[in-house]
């Protein structure tokens, strides 16, 4: 089973200094030049996002409260449970409403890659994916009437071509077409 754990995602600083992501997986892991990614990133104080030249990107709070971003002068207020889109090549402020929160961010390069980021919290049989990552403190999913657990912030990677129920708890469901 392909279960990836919060401590095994890939620690890298952000391209502008002010903070740090997960990385869970992208198509060059580790390296520039992808045209997917899927990253977790804690953002502790209001802030400039990173500019990704190209790129569309997809949030959603995994933990904490509300954050209303400045997207090139337009709002995108950011709630737990809702996926947000931006363009990750719009200059972008984040305003903090209730303090630290963490998000997901499935961010994609404009005409190469695409894909869709859905939050799930009714148990039952899940369309096919990439990925699944767990945002609640734990979510109990079956791969191929197999039970794997996982906790906040850990991702089950091989989801293609597997038969995934959500048992319990609530995840990131992550489609993508490279």
């Amino acid at each position: 089973m392909a279960v990836q754990r919060f401590a095994e995602h890939l620690q890298a600083p952000w391209p502008n200094g002010r903070g740090t992501s997960y990385e869970i997986a992208s198509q060059t892991p580790g390296q520039p030049g992808w045209t997917w990614r899927v990253a977790i990133a804690p953002v502790i104080e209001d802030c400039d996002f990173s500019h990704f030249e190209n790129v569309h990107r997809q949030l959603l709070i995994i933990s904490g409260g509300e954050m209303i971003l400045d997207v090139g002068g337009q709002a995108v207020i950011c709630r737990p449970g809702e996926v947000a889109q931006f363009a990750g090549d719009v200059p972008t402020t984040a305003k903090l409403v209730d303090g630290p929160i963490v998000d997901l961010n499935l961010m994609t390069v404009r005409g190469e890659a695409s894909g869709q980021m859905t939050h799930i919290t009714k148990p039952g049989r899940l369309a096919p994916c990439a990925m699944l990552v767990a945002v609640s403190a734990d979510a109990e999913i079956t791969v191929d009437n197999e039970s794997v657990s996982l906790r906040h912030q850990d991702a089950f990677l091989d989801a293609h071509d597997r038969a995934i129920h959500l048992v319990s708890g609530t995840v990131a469901h992550i489609t993508l077409n490279p």
